[in-house]
């Protein structure tokens, strides 16, 4: 059974609170002298109908005979600690005087309550106590419980001293509730109120406190999604002013900064080059004689001289087989190297010395120079082919008509052409412009061998160079900014259209001329990321202020999400503006 020890300022609802609490269902209340709880019956019975509410049995410990009584009047049971026995049916020890007065009596004590004096008589004879022995085991008690009991105990035995016979509980109950009425003018109903009362104003602090609690739930849930999800979106639409300008121009590459006096502005020239060769069917047909071709690797290990070869220098195959030059061709000087010559190496074409598929040979290690024959080059100089020769031919054959030549050039130019087109667009910065007339694109190369291959094509070989004068449309655009900017301060274009015409291009001089005619309006110059840094954290008052301040504004709006929202974001990804 679990033991609850009372202090003496408790009342019936804390000792009530502190049985409720207990996990045990068996629960005893010591009380001691002078409780609080003592004062009224009442306070037990109310002690005994919560607990049998909650399912508890209660029981009373006390030295106090009056609380001792009063728990039995409440039908609870009431053990005092040294004697264990229940009040009313006699205790442990019962104190009997064996002769003569008693050192107290209940005549002098009603006496003395009505007030009236009591005439003093000759002190007694000593009093001779006998006390009848226990004969039941004494209930184990922890050691500061013993103090305790025995200090309290000690008292009892000399108050309980001063009587003549035991009272019994009810008498001593009886007795109790007289007293209390009289002297603290309180009743039951009084302790049964004031535990009820306590009872309801504990209810409305629970509430009180669960409310308080919801409230920070919700405030909580409020500040995540105001912190994760608050957006603000600012509106702001600017007074525009129309704007025109018309002029002459020239871009020039060979100025570095806009001339405003002479409207000249800098000028690049970009330049690239491509080339290509393709296959055209040849429509004609002709008995022919064609001498094969090849790749002829020259070497020289000779010395470190270069050694000049002319068109048509003959090459022997170790066969008797002749080649020619197609054209001339210098042989680097070889490298020596500790003493040993590395030869050096030159590719170039050479051409069978007569027509015919006789002559369309494979690999060949090595050809001499008959030029050289008698002298010690003629061992140092010497010629392979790799790849053998091929194209030798006589008879009726594909051959290219004149006008498949011509259709061919057209084709390769228009190629070349549009290629370096395309690539110009992206060969420049972005911020250049290059108006239609300032482009240039040359044929530098355009050869055509009318020799048909098996398939009877013919193949062209062209090569293309381009020229363009471009100029920075971004800075040109912030010097026609500065030209409205004396009509109009601290203006920006909010719309700006450019035309431009009569395009001149010199590619000799690199420069480019042309007219232009602006049109465009005009709004108060602003910017955005320093107007959210400076309205980050503040009050949605104190930005719809700043927002009004703001020079040229014809209308402005801000709207927050969620509508709670009091202050702009500090996150300035969280706030958009629009400025129109």
């Amino acid at each position: 059974m679990k033991k609850i020890t009372v202090l003496k300022n408790e009342g019936v609802a804390e000792v009530i609170d502190r049985v409720l609490a207990e996990q045990d269902d068996d629960v005893t209340v010591v009380v001691p002298k002078e409780s609080a709880l003592g004062r009224s019956v009442r306070n037990f019975h109310l002690l005994k109908r919560e607990a049998e509410d909650a399912g508890k049995t209660v029981a009373i410990e006390s030295v106090d005979e009056t609380i001792l009584a009063f728990a039995k009047e409440s039908g609870m049971e009431g053990t005092h600690p040294l004697w264990r026995g229940v009040t009313g049916g006699g205790g442990l020890a019962d104190i009997i005087p064996t002769e003569g007065m008693p050192l107290g009596s209940d005549e002098s004590s009603a006496a003395k309550k009505r007030g009236k004096s009591v005439k003093k008589k000759a002190p007694p004879a000593p009093v001779k106590l006998t006390v009848r022995e226990e004969t039941e085991e004494k209930e184990e008690i922890d050691e500061p419980e013993k103090e305790e009991v025995k200090e309290e105990a000690q008292t009892f035995v000399e108050e309980e001293g001063r009587f003549f016979r035991r009272r019994s509980a009810p008498e001593i109950a009886a007795e109790t509730k007289k007293e209390a009425d009289a002297e603290d003018g309180e009743s039951d109903e009084d302790d049964e109120d004031e535990y009820e009362g306590e009872s309801r104003r504990r209810m409305p602090r629970k509430l009180l406190w669960g409310a308080i609690g919801v409230v920070v739930v919700v405030l909580a849930v409020l500040g995540i999604m105001t912190w994760s999800f608050g957006r603000v979106t600012i509106t702001i639409d600017f007074q525009k002013t129309p704007w025109a300008y018309a002029g002459n121009f020239t871009a020039d590459k060979s100025v570095s900064k806009i001339n405003a006096a002479n409207n000249i502005v800098p000028a690049q020239v970009f330049t690239s080059q491509k080339n290509t060769t393709q296959l055209f069917p040849a429509s004609g047909n002709a008995n022919v004689s064609i001498r094969a071709q090849g790749t002829l690797t020259i070497y020289n290990a000779y010395s470190s001289a270069a050694q000049d070869l002319v068109a048509t220098t003959r090459f022997v195959t170790p066969d008797g087989k002749l080649f020619r030059l197609a054209s001339s061709v210098t042989v680097p000087g070889a490298k020596v190297t500790n003493g040993q010559i590395v030869p050096s190496s030159i590719d170039t074409t050479v051409v069978a010395d007569q027509a015919g598929p006789s002559y369309n040979v494979g690999a060949v290690d090595k050809l001499t120079i008959p030029g050289f024959q008698g002298s010690a080059k003629y061992t140092a100089f010497y010629g392979q082919l790799k790849s053998g020769t091929t194209g030798g031919f006589t008879g009726a054959k594909a051959v290219p008509t004149a006008a498949d030549i011509a259709s061919a050039k057209t084709k390769v130019t228009a190629t070349l052409t549009s290629s370096l087109t395309s690539d110009l667009t992206t060969s420049y910065p972005n911020n250049f412009k290059i108006l239609d007339g300032a482009t240039n694109i040359q044929m530098t190369k355009l050869t055509v061998s009318t020799t048909t291959d098996a398939s009877g094509n013919f193949s062209v070989f062209g090569n293309a160079a381009l020229r363009a004068i471009g100029f920075d449309e971004s800075a040109f655009k912030a010097f026609l900014l500065s030209q409205a900017d004396e009509q109009t301060p601290n203006s920006t274009f909010s719309a700006l259209t450019l035309s431009y015409g009569a395009v001149k291009a010199d590619f000799t001089k690199g420069t480019v001329g042309f007219s232009l005619a602006a049109s465009g309006t005009l709004e108060a110059a602003f910017d955005a990321d320093a107007f959210k840094t400076n309205i980050a954290g503040k009050s949605i008052g104190d930005a719809r202020t700043a927002v009004a301040a703001i020079p040229g504004l014809a209308d402005g709006k801000i709207s927050a999400w969620p509508m709670w929202l009091w202050s702009i974001p500090g996150n300035p990804a969280k706030v958009q503006i629009n400025a129109n």
